[in-house]
């Protein structure tokens, strides 16, 4: 970046540009002289057009062949003197874009859980329309099987998605407990709602059958577009690092915690009890991953465990404002299927499968009633 009077040039190349259309680009941008590092990137406003109606000097080397996201042109980006406007402080750039980065990866999250739920409505409609073996699928004991491996991660997204985006939204107005918990909440919600819907949409594949392979139905799109949210934004590497880093630089994961506990009021004894025991291991586990000579593989195990209880104690919470016994369904299933130890050859227990049943039930029910 250089100065040329009230306004900078920007000059360099930019292998991938996310959106390379777009009317309006924040750019980060070294200016003449200033520190290595990230400390001395800028953020500037880069127009496509400028005021005068003249192209701005920069081309469009080359659009992505891209897996999916095909209706937003991602490119590689030449600038050529292009005319752009400071933003901010001139060293502050880094820590600018961060916080456009914590947004961003709020809509990451958001974009996957809205996957996963038109995942597991097309699952749904499926298993309610077609037959096998003179039954509809719906009453096939492993499709249903299938179904709640779908719908729980689906329902934890969501949960975690809108707890976040309030807490955000609280952030912004000040609150400072807010703004701690955002540290955790944001990385946390990116890190496994964009992995778990990979899963989830390839399932609603499988559900369709062969159908769901062909370019017709949603299935093979939702598919495409589910991996982004994994990469976009931070790999789920460095995201589970960025909660860890967020636990040990502001006690984010302490601060969570304390508001996850209070949830716990509302459980039965057994679930509750069980609940804080697991919240006690994972906050050992996240403090044992960011000690100075802590086991970093252990990172995004951490995280996801956190993760996990979260949507655990917010299905109770849920359960209690909305008056929904099948949120505590959820959170049983959460515990048993996320947060406990399972032998990979015992089948499931009776109270599980009939918590699972109620909660298809419930959705099926639902989804009638709209048709």
């Amino acid at each position: 970046a250089v100065r040329e009077g009230d306004h900078w040039r920007l000059w360099g190349d930019k292998w991938f540009c996310s959106n390379a259309s777009t009317d309006l680009a924040l750019v980060l941008a070294r200016p003449e002289g200033a520190k290595p590092g990230t400390g001395g990137l800028g953020l500037f406003l880069m127009p496509r057009v400028l005021p005068d109606g003249t192209p701005n000097s920069y081309r469009i080397v080359r659009l992505k062949d891209k897996l999916g996201t095909k209706a937003m042109a991602s490119g590689e980006i030449t600038l050529e003197g292009a005319t752009a406007w400071l933003v901010g402080d001139l060293n502050q750039g880094f820590k600018q874009m961060a916080e456009m980065v914590n947004q961003s990866r709020l809509s990451n999250g958001i974009r996957s859980t809205g996957m996963m739920r038109r995942a597991v409505h097309e699952a749904l409609t499926v298993a309610l329309e077609r037959e096998a073996f003179g039954k509809p699928l719906i009453a096939l004991p492993l499709l249903r099987r299938q179904l709640i491996k779908m719908i729980l991660p689906a329902e934890a997204a969501l949960s975690v998605a809108f707890y976040t985006a309030d807490c955000l939204r609280r952030a912004d107005a000040g609150d400072k407990e807010a703004q701690v918990l955002r540290r955790v909440l944001t990385p946390l919600i990116k890190l496994r709602a964009c992995r778990d819907a990979r899963k989830v949409t390839g399932d609603a594949m499988e559900m369709r059958g062969g159908s769901g392979y062909i370019e017709e139905w949603i299935e093979p799109r939702l598919l495409r577009e589910a991996h982004l949210g994994s990469i976009w934004e931070g790999t789920t590497s460095i995201i589970a690092l960025d909660v860890i880093r967020a636990s040990m630089k502001a006690g984010a994961h302490r601060a969570l915690a304390v508001k996850l506990e209070a949830m716990l009021e509302a459980a039965p004894k057994d679930l509750a009890q069980a609940l804080k025991e697991r919240l006690a291991a994972v906050i050992a586990l996240i403090e044992e991953a960011g000690a100075p000579a802590g086991d970093e593989r252990a990172t995004r195990q951490a995280a996801t465990g956190l993760y996990n209880l979260t949507a655990a104690c917010l299905f109770v919470d849920e359960a209690k404002r909305l008056g929904d016994a099948r949120r505590i369904d959820l959170a049983r299933l959460m515990l048993a299927h996320k947060l406990s130890a399972r032998d990979p050859l015992a089948g499931s227990s009776r109270d599980d499968d009939a918590a699972g049943d109620r909660v298809i039930d419930a959705l099926a029910a639902a989804r009638v009633r709209v048709g």
